[in-house]
């Protein structure tokens, strides 16, 4: 079973019904979307209930730890970041470290923390073309490959001596 992280809070910004509207794409797959975190916004919350009644490869687990969710991440084959306004800048991060391939929306805080070349986007809101993301993540070894190595080479910006150095630079920059 392919499994598909999804790790943000339901509320617009983060457009987290994406990822079960792309599988919705994909009948008979055997991949399965664990969605965890907390409704935010009511209308989300009750979407995100009503697609897992009818989809039984949609998990819904809600808010959990930190560590419950890093667990889930690492268990998971990729993880999904359908941003629509801001980028998902701690869960790239956290991923990256942990070394689930990032399927991401194309917007300038995910592009920002991935890479312009990163070969894992899709245009916002289209569920379509993430699904078609997910199944080739799920059934092309090489390009399953390619993300994790693309990853890799990211992952040293998101170790915590490199991002306390960053912060210095942008504090002294912001001084002078």
């Amino acid at each position: 079973m392919f499994r598909i992280a999804v790790v943000a809070h339901l509320r617009a910004e983060k457009d987290p019904l994406r990822t079960v509207a792309a599988l919705a794409h994909l009948p008979g797959k055997a991949m399965e979307v664990v969605q965890i975190g907390n409704s935010l916004d009511e209308w989300f919350g009750k979407e995100a209930q009503a697609w897992a009644a009818r989809e039984p490869r949609y998990r819904l687990l809600g808010g959990l730890s930190h560590r419950q969710a890093l667990g889930w991440m690492a268990k998971s084959h990729v993880l999904v970041v359908s941003s629509a306004m801001e980028g998902g800048a701690n869960v790239i991060a956290e991923a990256a470290r942990i070394g689930t391939p990032v399927l991401a929306s194309r917007v300038a805080g995910n592009v920002g923390m991935l890479g312009e070349s990163y070969p894992g986007y899709y245009p916002l809101a289209d569920d379509a073309a993430l699904s078609l993301l997910l199944d080739r993540a799920a059934s092309d070894g090489r390009f399953y490959a390619s993300l994790k190595k693309a990853l890799a080479k990211r992952r040293q910006l998101f170790a915590p001596a490199a991002e306390r150095a960053s912060l210095a630079r942008v504090l002294r920059e912001a001084l002078h």
